[in-house]
């Protein structure tokens, strides 16, 4: 079962059909994963850690991946905008940090 699911998607303020879509597929599904014992195959899950910003490990509650579960939702949401952007932008961000943490230093 995806233990943290629920816990994610409500954080990112998605609803099931929302997240579903971003996912392709049903709500349906999405329901399943979250209330049953319904299990993604790993191309699902892995599109889901993608999509929240957070480690598989994290997704299923397997404890294996600690450090993921002492990011903040507001940390965690960032990362989810990060995914969501395109390639080139992440790369224009990712230089404007590395510049900005240059100057902090």
């Amino acid at each position: 079962m995806v233990k943290n699911l629920k816990k994610l998607r409500e954080e990112n303020k998605l609803s099931q059909q929302a997240l579903a879509e971003k996912l392709g597929i049903t709500q349906q599904a999405v329901y399943k994963y979250e209330r049953t014992a319904v299990e993604p195959d790993i191309e699902t899950l892995i599109k889901m850690a993608c999509i929240f910003g957070v480690s598989v490990d994290y997704l299923i509650g397997s404890g294996c991946d600690q450090a993921g579960q002492d990011i903040s939702a507001q940390d965690r949401q960032h990362l989810a905008d990060w995914h969501r952007l395109p390639e080139d932008i992440q790369q224009i961000h990712a230089l404007l940090i590395k510049e900005t943490i240059k100057k902090i230093k």
